[in-house]
């Protein structure tokens, strides 16, 4: 399997599915005999307001996981088989969901079920994440060989983070949806800023070795 090949269709299929997203915010339409002054047209805005929300925590959610994608394929695979390309079919499989499950949330924001089908759609992504992480490093001939255990812990730690947080999201659901959108995000910070985990490291004066 030629693993570039893999890359430029994990690049393509991400591209399609972060330009879907905002496809789903439609421009309000309202006609009316008289037309529509500036003072109506505002709250018709503002009703887009969750979908724009949506639209803002999926794009940066993608943007963790092209980012992780991308990490995992140029620093730790030396060179892929069958079972990299599939679990990464899989993976893309799931990804392409996001603008549904995110139209659903934008939708229906306040809504238990919405929510359940955004958490459970991140937690497989993140999962799949997982499987294909540890494909690699149970097989030493896929795997770059200097890479130190530092490096594959905290690989191991951000993409725990996704699945673990998304599951709370979900279980929190039922007390506090805001609560759950800040829990669905909250990995976000480790997956994308650079050093977060080496800062932690510091401030908790630990060592991942």
């Amino acid at each position: 399997m030629n693993k570039t090949r893999i890359e430029f269709l994990s690049d393509a299929v991400f591209s399609i599915v972060m330009t879907l997203l905002v496809l789903e915010i439609k421009v309000p339409e309202i006609h009316t005999e008289h037309g529509l002054t500036d003072a109506e047209l505002w709250p018709q805005i503002s009703h887009l307001t969750p979908l724009f929300l949506s639209y803002l925590i999926s794009f940066t959610v993608l943007t963790m996981y092209w980012v992780s994608n991308h990490a995992l394929f140029h620093f730790f695979i030396k060179k892929t088989d069958r079972a990299i390309a599939f679990i990464n079919m899989l993976f893309l499989m799931f990804v392409s969901i996001i603008p549904f499950s995110a139209h659903f949330l934008g939708v229906y924001p306040d809504r238990e079920p919405a929510v359940i089908v955004y958490g459970v759609n991140l937690i497989l992504i993140g999962m799949i994440g997982l499987w294909m992480l540890y494909h690699v490093l149970n097989h030493s001939d896929l795997v770059h060989k200097d890479l130190t255990q530092k490096t594959i812990k905290q690989a191991k730690i951000r993409l725990f983070l996704t699945p673990t947080f998304s599951l709370l999201g979900v279980v929190f659901s039922v007390v506090s949806i805001p609560f759950s959108l800040f829990l669905f995000a909250f990995p976000i910070i480790f997956n994308i800023i650079p050093g977060t985990l080496n800062t932690l490291e510091k401030v908790f004066k630990f060592e991942l070795r």
